[in-house]
């Protein structure tokens, strides 16, 4: 997926967005914004949005010295959504299909994203999330393709996304393992937006389930171009790919040769216009270059 010049406004305004996040003061903030201008000049619009966005949360922690200003937001985010897990699994158990309720429950889970919600300065309800799970509307649903090729898949590499939003996975995840399926789970190697990294695997109790990798940076989305060995590694070595969120959507859309399924929800028109639904529409879809 390539940048758009729409997604300029987009960069400056998470610049504000984890600047306001992280108490800076007016001079900081000033300094910071304007280098992110500067950088702005020269971006490569052939790459992915999640690649520019880089600069938003990159420049801020280097000016501001503040690493993960996000840390106690993802601390809350994961409390609040453990304290409904156990909802959650009810929720599947008393469904028909259990692994597509939590394949839907995942992707409900999406709507948990702090670096858009910030931007609009409103917080997460989670009682709004339960609501949002009885009754989410899928736009597009390759639930079929998935079941039947997850079926002869012996390995998933799961791209996790944001805290909070892991919880939810973790009720898909289990199903997976109910099934015999071995599932690796990817999360980020340092601080970025709210993504998950290993020290937050914690409080959700997935580090003690699945095998856990880092992706060998700090950017949104996948970013191979830097990842670890390892996690290229089990990139190609996987059977199927489960891509959560915006940024792994952006990093991926292209990606031929694997199997890779997307679960997420349209933030922006222009993923909204990528994906070929509606602004704000959920997703549980396969990759248009899917097994190719």
């Amino acid at each position: 997926m390539k940048t758009d010049l729409e997604c300029i406004p987009c960069v400056i305004n998470q610049t504000l967005s984890v600047l306001r996040l992280a108490g800076s003061d007016e001079y900081t903030s000033r300094k910071v914004v304007k280098k992110v201008l500067r950088k702005l000049e020269d971006i490569d619009y052939g790459a992915s949005p999640a690649v520019n966005s880089n600069i938003a949360y990159h420049t801020a922690s280097e000016i501001t010295g503040i690493a993960d200003p996000y840390r106690e937001s993802k601390i809350r985010d994961n409390t609040a959504a453990m304290e409904i897990y156990p909802q959650l699994k009810k929720m599947v158990q008393a469904s028909k299909n259990r692994l597509h309720s939590a394949a839907r429950m995942a992707v409900a889970g999406n709507v948990i994203d702090l670096g858009i919600n910030l931007m609009n300065d409103k917080t997460v309800d989670m009682a709004e999330v339960i609501d949002e799970i009885k009754n989410i509307p899928l736009a597009r649903d390759d639930y079929d393709t998935f079941y039947h090729d997850l079926e002869d898949s012996g390995k998933i590499l799961y791209l996790a996304d944001n805290a909070g939003e892991i919880v939810f996975d973790r009720v898909f995840i289990e199903q997976m393992l109910m099934m015999g399926k071995t599932v690796v789970l990817s999360v980020k190697s340092g601080p970025i937006i709210n993504d998950v990294t290993r020290a937050d695997m914690g409080q959700t109790g997935l580090d003690s389930l699945v095998m856990l990798i880092e992706t060998g940076n700090n950017c949104i989305g996948v970013d191979l171009g830097h990842a670890s060995p390892a996690f290229l590694k089990e990139f190609e070595d996987s059977d199927m790919i489960i891509s959560k969120g915006q940024g792994n959507f952006e990093s991926l859309d292209e990606i031929k040769g694997k199997k890779v399924f997307f679960l997420l929800k349209a933030k922006c028109k222009k993923i909204a216009r990528e994906l070929g639904v509606g602004y704000l529409e959920t997703v549980f879809m396969k990759s248009k270059y899917y097994g190719q």
